[in-house]
């Protein structure tokens, strides 16, 4: 379904009712896929970084970087938990364990640091080849373009769209099925995590 698919549908939920803008039902569809695909690390919001190594052992964390997630090359997540994390960044394939901010100081590693938007390492001198996969944050949809999941759960956005707490004080067609929408919804997010789990190699 396309975002004007989703938001004719969402209208449908709601008998045409609603008196929100165009501007407006687009970026209440944007609030609920975003809210969606940040309700777990689902597979298909998993993709990599590569690149080389900055002066001074920084990275630039990726425009879409949400978090990291499991390392790359091992199926065995214990790898890394030397420092109890399972996290870590390959530079020319050597695992760097991923620590804790505040550790910085008396661990090594590397780090995340969000406020200047890096990941760093202990060791300043470190060099290469970066790799690491990370969970990314979709970009907005707009009328015209698809939600990066599966077909079958779309609808999700447009019952997610109907029960949303600002919108279900707006028209009263809302407000007597919002408990039917929220059952809805909750159905097919229930369905899309067995999508998920099944995606998994586990």
């Amino acid at each position: 379904m396309t975002g004007a698919e989703i938001i004719a549908l969402f209208n449908l939920f709601v008998d045409d009712t609603t008196e929100l803008s165009a501007a407006q039902e687009l970026a209440l569809l944007n609030r609920v896929y975003k809210r969606i695909c940040s309700n777990r690390p689902y597979e298909f919001l998993k993709t990599n970084a590569t690149g080389a190594v900055a002066a001074g052992g920084t990275i630039a964390l990726p425009a879409d970087f949400l978090h990291l997630t499991e390392n790359s090359q091992e199926t065995d997540i214990s790898v890394g938990q030397g420092q109890s994390v399972s996290k870590v960044v390959y530079v020319d394939d050597e695992p760097y364990n991923i620590i804790n901010f505040s550790d910085r100081e008396n661990s090594s590693g590397a780090y995340i640091d969000f406020a200047a938007s890096t990941i760093t390492f202990t060791d300043t001198t470190v060099t290469g080849t970066y790799k690491f996969d990370y969970i990314k944050i979709p970009a907005d949809l707009t009328v015209a373009t698809s939600p990066i999941f599966p077909t079958p759960y779309h609808e999700a956005i447009g019952y997610g769209m109907a029960i949303d707490g600002f919108m279900t004080q707006l028209f009263d067609k809302a407000k007597s099925y919002a408990r039917e929408n929220e059952k809805k919804f909750d159905e097919i997010m229930a369905n899309m995590d067995i999508y998920n789990a099944n995606l998994r190699a586990e």
